[in-house]
């Protein structure tokens, strides 16, 4: 008898997770597709000196640049980086 007890845990368990799977049925990933309308962009940086930033940005402007980030490694000297839709 206790040769038995023994097994009708294992066996229960079995039993059991073999239900549980069969009533998740199957289970599938996530995919990432990326959507065909995503917006591309031109990226370009430059270096402009602090002197020159009104007329630049001016420029860039016009020319439908946007300024999307700045760095400084020079306080004379500061690269400007811009975007725009690509074509």
């Amino acid at each position: 008898m206790n040769h038995a007890k023994k097994l009708i845990v294992p066996v229960l368990c079995l039993l059991l997770g073999c239900a549980g799977g069969a009533a998740m049925g199957s289970v599938t990933a996530q995919t990432w597709t990326e959507p065909t309308s995503a917006q591309r962009w031109q990226q370009e940086c430059q270096e402009i000196r602090y002197r020159d930033l009104n007329p630049t940005m001016r420029q860039r402007g016009e020319a439908a640049w946007e300024l999307a980030g700045v760095a400084v490694y020079n306080p004379s000297t500061v690269t400007y980086c811009f975007k725009r839709p690509a074509p």
